[in-house]
């Protein structure tokens, strides 16, 4: 295949979290051949089956951040930019998001 950029050479990273983190993705690159695992026939289904875990691990920290109190302190300010920036509509109450108040 072809040969892969240099992270910290081609776009010239200078930052020091970076330039470990492309070090580090580089060495799991190289040693990645040697694993046994990634050669099994079941590796496509169990990676399938990580892959999906990650996934629904993420939609579940964006839901948990997004009843946080750190989530919740904002939406004051999110109410007043959405009655700012859009203008009103019979069809949809912008400021409800929770959805259209029932009548």
């Amino acid at each position: 295949g072809l040969p892969l950029l240099d992270p910290v050479g081609a776009l010239q990273l200078r930052d020091p979290p970076a330039v470990e983190a492309a070090a580090r993705a580089r060495s799991l690159g190289a040693a990645l051949g040697g694993f046994r695992c990634v050669h099994g026939p079941r590796f496509p289904q169990l990676y399938a089956q990580f892959a999906a875990r990650r996934g629904l691990q993420a939609q579940l920290e964006q839901l948990q951040y997004e009843l946080s109190d750190r989530s919740l302190l904002l939406l004051p300010e999110y109410r007043q930019r959405l009655g700012v920036s859009v203008p009103a509509s019979p069809w949809v109450d912008l400021m409800a998001p929770w959805g259209p108040r029932a009548p």
